[in-house]
């Protein structure tokens, strides 16, 4: 299982800087569990960059030395091996001059030519390794390890299936080719004259996901994303296959007729989308999000937290609230929720230094002040909220990334609303893991506006919690429609149309909490009661496993079928062969194909 990030940051061993990390931690031993299921003994192993800051006197050098060629030089990546407490095992790949640079925040290149490079040089690695030993599948995550089946070969893939799941195709490795597309690849080891038309030009750039997607689906594997259902008809798996004209006339018969600005486009205009087919198979989450397990809701994992703590900083800053949440445990379940009552008392406690009065609505979010989650979007709706219920109150801890001028305007906006409002928003823009839990688990609602989410774990995370979303209808998010309120909008450029659809939203779910507080507890429940569980989509993707097996039998068989009947038609219908001649790409049929050399080979 090739991929870039796997979780795991707390053993100083992994990396996490979106839900690519979670899934990657949490999805190979629910496949194990999975494939027991099905009466099959699966063992999975991780591929991995070794990082610059992990600590490799924690990890076993496996003496195994993987050539790999850049520029005409060839040198060696080593490859080291560590066994985590769950029993998976993790293959580290490190080279000094490629990886040196990495830190914690900072494991993806600015510089394209430097991703270009990297990226190549970790997939041959991978590739290399993967050569080396029996394995019976090769599942790849993103775009980043996109390269690894087109340095494993055509003969490799011919027995062994290649599976690619998408977490976030907006990321698709777009590189600029200027006019040398060929000479590019070949400087990465690869045979530009053969590839780069077939499977990597796009628009005079080389498109890893493009490549990746064709090489996969024409070898039998299935290419994957992380919300929707096999046939696609949901999700983010839906929204991948739509065009940009079809985007746009929803757009326009959602604002009924009205001119439409601008729309975004999840595929980014890569037509391969529309084309071949995308199962959805959604993420789940690992129980110990669930309220009776969360461990930061537990006073024993809290007072270990507090010793780490650099300086003695408490971990809350409400004194009272320290004291609650690092001596009693706050867990509970959908049937015993009173704990959840407590916990929205000390998070209005920890937000307003004060206890709260007069049943105020709790309106939270948690997330990255990117374009992406488009939270600017809650604090264009702040004031006007307040206005419409005089007890609602807001409670944001967000933060944007260095280098970001839209992000920090956003921060700039939080700041001053919550100066404004100090009685009533509470703004904070440094990352607490606790605090970010105590919000999501002591709120009434999160709100997710989100541009779009391939899979969404906040609105996860929050349901189970029992904090009902608020949430676009967008990818992922559609999935808890059950427990939640959902707001359509596809127009970009109308900020002031989507502001006031999703206002509306706000205010249908605090009036369902004023006026019909039984349905609201109804949402509350159903949310805590929500099936995240691994069981079905990691089933899911061990028949994809089996699938693929099968294709590879399906493979050999049409094969053996086309020689057959090459060898019987030449005997019988001699001119066959002249009449034959298959279409070219994109009209192409590789049963033809296959017949065509087959044709070829017997009147030689």
């Amino acid at each position: 299982m090739p991929a870039w990030e796997i979780g795991r940051v707390r053993s100083g061993l992994g990396a996490k800087v979106g839900g690519l990390g979670v899934i990657v931690e949490e999805l190979p031993p629910e496949l194990v569990k999975a494939a027991a299921k099905q009466d099959i003994a699966l063992e999975v192993e991780i591929l991995s960059p070794c990082f610059a800051f992990y600590d490799k006197t924690k990890l076993t050098d496996t003496g195994i030395r993987v050539p790999v060629t850049l520029d005409g030089h060839t040198f060696d990546f080593t490859v080291f091996r560590h066994t985590f407490p769950d029993g998976q095992t993790v293959v580290y790949f490190w080279d000094d001059y490629q990886l040196n640079w990495t830190t914690p925040g900072a494991i993806y290149p600015d510089d394209p030519a430097v991703a270009l490079r990297l990226y190549a040089t970790v997939a041959q690695a991978m590739a290399g390794y993967i050569r080396q030993g029996n394995f019976d599948t090769v599942h790849s995550h993103d775009y980043h390890v996109g390269l690894v089946p087109f340095y494993l070969g055509d003969v490799f893939l011919a027995r062994v299936p290649h599976h690619f799941t998408i977490h976030n195709a907006t990321y698709q490795g777009r590189f600029p080719v200027h006019g040398h597309g060929y000479e590019l690849l070949d400087s990465i080891g690869l045979d530009g004259a053969k590839l780069f038309h077939t499977y990597f030009d796009h628009f005079d750039h080389l498109n890893f996901m493009k490549a990746v997607m064709l090489k996969t689906h024409e070898t039998g594997g299935k290419i994957t994303t992380v919300s929707g259902d096999l046939a696609g008809t949901w999700g983010y798996a839906a929204e991948l296959r739509m065009s940009r004209d079809e985007l746009w006339a929803a757009a326009r018969a959602q604002k009924g007729g009205a001119p439409v600005g601008d729309v975004f486009v999840p595929n980014q205009g890569l037509v391969e989308f529309e084309k071949l087919p995308v199962a959805g198979i959604t993420n789940g989450l690992s129980a110990r999000n669930r309220p009776e397990n969360l461990p930061a809701l537990k006073a024993a994992v809290l007072q270990e937290m507090q010793k780490n703590q650099k300086y003695g900083k408490p971990l809350f800053d409400n004194p009272m609230v320290q004291h609650a949440m690092l001596n009693r445990d706050h867990n509970f379940d959908g049937e015993h929720l009173h704990a959840k009552s407590e916990l929205k008392r000390l998070l209005h406690l920890e937000a307003f230094g004060s206890e709260p009065q007069q049943n105020p609505i709790l309106m939270t979010a948690v997330g990255r002040l990117v374009a992406q989650k488009n939270l600017g979007l809650v604090g264009d709706i702040i004031e006007r909220v307040l206005a419409y219920d005089a007890h609602t109150k807001f409670i944001i801890l967000a933060s944007a990334p260095e280098g970001d001028p839209e992000g920090k305007a956003t921060e700039a906006m939080f700041f001053a609303l919550a100066q404004r409002h100090p009685d009533r928003v509470y703004f904070n823009n440094a990352f607490n893991l606790p605090l970010s839990r105590l919000i999501l688990a002591g709120g009434d609602f999160t709100l997710i506006p989100s541009r779009f989410e391939p899979c969404g774990l906040v609105d996860y995370e929050a349901a189970l919690l029992g904090t009902v979303p608020i949430a676009r209808h967008t990818g992922g998010l559609s999935k808890i429609r059950h427990c939640g309120y959902l707001y359509d909008w596809l127009d970009v450029s109308d900020r002031e149309g989507e502001a006031a659809a999703f206002l509306r939203t706000v205010k249908q779910a605090i009036d369902t909490y004023r006026q019909t507080r039984d349905r609201h507890w109804e949402l509350v429940k159903a949310a805590v009661a929500t099936d995240a569980s691994w069981d079905t989509s990691a089933g899911q993707y061990v028949q994809m496993y089996r699938y693929g097996l099968a294709m590879k039998d399906w493979f050999a068989a049409r094969k053996r079928l086309v020689k057959r009947f090459a060898r019987t038609v030449v005997k019988e219908n001699p001119f066959f062969a002249d009449f034959f001649i298959p279409a070219k790409p994109p009209f192409a049929d590789p049963l033809n194909r296959e017949l065509r050399r087959q044709l070829t080979s017997e009147n030689r």
